[in-house]
């Protein structure tokens, strides 16, 4: 995922929109509508290695992205889950609740995978973009 994050389309998600301190990306997995990551542009691994400027844009694009996701999906939450073990840099999922889903669990990044048709996946990321350029 770290050397494709940059890229329009890659196996696992789409690009949303970039920004100087990340990369927004749709999932291909929707197994809660709206599945998207924001990924650190720099090769850090936790929180801790930010500068305080490189902190307050990454929570930036996490609000944005956020702002985005409710937008064009309409969950009743989000949950944030960061992350910076599984690939060389720091990166959040946002994980949409929505008002069909069991609400004695929280959604998981491994539930699914519900693969959207790429029809579907294209019009959502394009939906995500435009609610970015709104918020």
């Amino acid at each position: 995922m770290c050397s494709d994050a940059h890229l329009p389309t890659n196996a696992h998600s789409l690009l949303v929109n970039q920004t100087p301190t990340s990369f927004v990306r749709l999932a291909r997995n929707q197994a809660h509508a709206g599945y998207s990551l924001v990924i650190l542009r720099e090769h850090v691994t936790d929180l801790t290695d930010l500068t305080p400027a490189q902190l307050a844009g990454f929570w930036t694009d996490v609000q944005h992205a956020s702002r985005a996701i409710q937008e064009t999906f309409a969950p009743k939450k989000i949950d944030y889950l960061v992350m910076g073990h599984r690939m060389p840099h720091l990166h959040c999922h946002l994980l949409p609740q929505h008002a069909h889903d069991d609400p004695r669990r929280n959604p998981d990044i491994s539930d699914g995978p519900a693969i959207a048709e790429p029809t579907e996946l294209n019009r959502a990321a394009r939906a995500m973009a435009s609610a970015w350029e709104r918020t």
